[in-house]
């Protein structure tokens, strides 16, 4: 299957960094997916507010995770918001909904990825 929003092949690379254990690659991938939703509401949460500093740890946070699993326009997207965000003194709402949208299609690749690794 093709995805557009993740890259495969690092999560191959992935399993291939944890001694080829693929359930325990597979148990990554279904902790960053719980996680999702936490990340996305901390981010949410901090729009148009001054305290920002809990948003940006879960920017970070998502950034590192994604790029892990080849999710690296979402990784992009959360390095850019924190970015703009840190210079802004605020989370602008235009990025946490890109952030959500991305965010929201990577997760979607993620699960058909897990459903398949899990079926293989």
């Amino acid at each position: 299957m093709r995805y557009e929003h993740i890259d495969v092949s690092r999560i191959s690379r992935l399993a291939s960094e944890l001694a080829n254990d693929a359930s325990a690659c597979i148990r990554f991938i279904d902790d960053y997916l719980d996680a999702w939703e936490h990340r996305r509401a901390r981010v949410a949460t901090a729009v148009d507010r001054v305290v920002i500093d809990d948003a940006l740890a879960a920017l970070l946070s998502l950034s590192t995770s994604s790029a892990m699993l080849g999710a690296e326009g979402l990784s992009a997207a959360a390095r850019a918001l924190h970015a703009e965000s840190r210079q802004l003194g605020t989370i602008p709402a235009h990025g946490a909904d890109d952030l959500a949208r991305i965010g929201e299609a990577v997760c979607s690749e993620l699960r058909l990825a897990t459903a398949e690794m899990r079926a293989a």
